[in-house]
């Protein structure tokens, strides 16, 4: 097991929006995790991101109790979470995006060593951009991609990826698809939230279901349809 959260409890005023939630995410496996809004998906995926702090509960690592106190803490135990609204400063370029925060530069701009793996980064994802372009400048889907080279640079083992196709092309979409599988069949760990049961049909390995902050139930592989959910 490579990620589990065991008994989660988050409360706002007025409000329980996790009550004893419990996932569980194998190496090299899709989770599609649905519901309808106010389920608790975003709650416990940014608990998991180190984001919001939960009340109780546990998140386990490897099968090793963790604390995550912060997204840098997440970030440091390979735990990457690409929001629905992409988190990215559109005056910065490419490259500075991905190392944000993590990369000394002299004058603003980054080391040859550091160019040269910003763009490794991006062939792995497939986007044929320069380290150098402007954010501003690329489309919704390639910013997308961005994200998730961004996520990559810290050697993510787990990425939660919530609502990814909100803004995409139908084309952008399949080219983020191909993208999740190759990093699911390198041994990634992926967290997929979306309302569209299509594409929980075309991508998951296997389905959580949460309703109104608590388990409702989960769907295997061979029983993901959308009646089933």
């Amino acid at each position: 097991m490579l990620l589990a959260a065991r008994q989660i409890r988050k409360s706002f005023p007025g409000v329980v929006a996790l009550d004893e939630v419990g996932l569980e995410l194998n190496a090299g496996e899709i989770l599609a995790v649905v519901g309808e809004n106010g389920a608790g998906k975003s709650t416990l995926m940014k608990i998991l991101a180190g984001v919001q702090r939960p009340d109780g509960g546990e998140i386990l690592l490897d099968g090793k109790p963790v604390q995550l106190p912060s997204p840098r803490e997440a970030g440091n135990c390979g735990i990457a979470l690409i929001h629905q609204e992409l988190n990215l400063c559109d005056n910065l370029d490419v490259g500075a995006n991905i190392m944000l925060g993590r990369e000394p530069s002299r004058f603003g701009f980054l080391s040859r060593t550091s160019t040269g793996r910003v763009a490794a980064l991006l062939h792995r994802v497939g986007l044929d951009v320069s380290p150098r372009t402007v954010v501003s400048r690329l489309a919704i889907g390639r910013q997308q991609l961005v994200e998730i080279a961004k996520a990559l640079s810290i050697d993510a083992r787990v990425l939660i990826m919530d609502e990814p196709t909100s803004s995409l092309t139908g084309a952008e979409t399949d080219k983020l698809f191909r993208i999740i599988r190759e990093l699911r069949n390198r041994g990634t760990g992926i967290i997929y939230i979306s309302h569209r049961l299509s594409e929980v049909e075309a991508i998951a390995d296997r389905v959580l279901v949460l309703r109104d902050g608590r388990n409702a139930g989960e769907l295997p592989r061979e029983r993901i349809q959308h009646e089933e959910i």
